[in-house]
């Protein structure tokens, strides 16, 4: 009986001293994480001074209910160029193939403004529509989405 008594004993003080270091361990891990994340939170912050960055006016566009006879229909999407250096914007991927995409084939310097022009053609279509645009550039956020929605009857 005291074998058993002992032996537990000794398992009881193995599992504590074990929890005791895993929670050590843990510790450090949870410091040495916030010591990387506060690191790369400072780079990120660097690397956004020295980058283009793209802000519109409007990243969706509702045109609420438009005839079908209004076709095709134009939308401008007006940006600026926030950034430290020229942005480039790469190419401009659409949901649909009703769309076509008229952006800007010259960098834009710091402080400059753009527009990136949609014309869709609905043709006979009636009903509701959702129309995505990815706007891929050298901008800190790399790809934006821009939306056109409305109603066509």
């Amino acid at each position: 009986m005291k074998k058993v008594i002992a032996y537990t004993s000794i398992g009881i003080a193995a599992l504590l001293i074990s929890i005791g270091a895993a929670r050590q361990r843990n510790k450090a891990l949870l410091v040495d994480n916030r010591e990387t994340h506060t690191a790369a939170d400072s780079t990120r912050a660097m690397s956004v001074k020295d980058a283009a960055v793209i802000e519109f006016d409007q990243t969706r566009n509702d045109f609420g209910t438009v005839r079908k006879r209004d076709n095709p229909i134009t939308v401008s999407f007006e940006f600026q160029n926030t950034g430290d250096i020229p942005l480039i914007i790469n190419k401009v991927d659409v949901s649909c193939g009703c769309m076509e995409v008229d952006f800007p084939s010259e960098p834009t310097m710091p402080g400059q403004n753009g527009n990136i022009v949609v014309t869709i053609v609905t043709g006979e279509f009636t009903g509701a529509f959702n129309k995505t645009l990815f706007v891929n550039s050298n901008a800190v956020e790399n790809v934006t989405l821009l939306r056109i929605i409305g109603q066509i009857r």
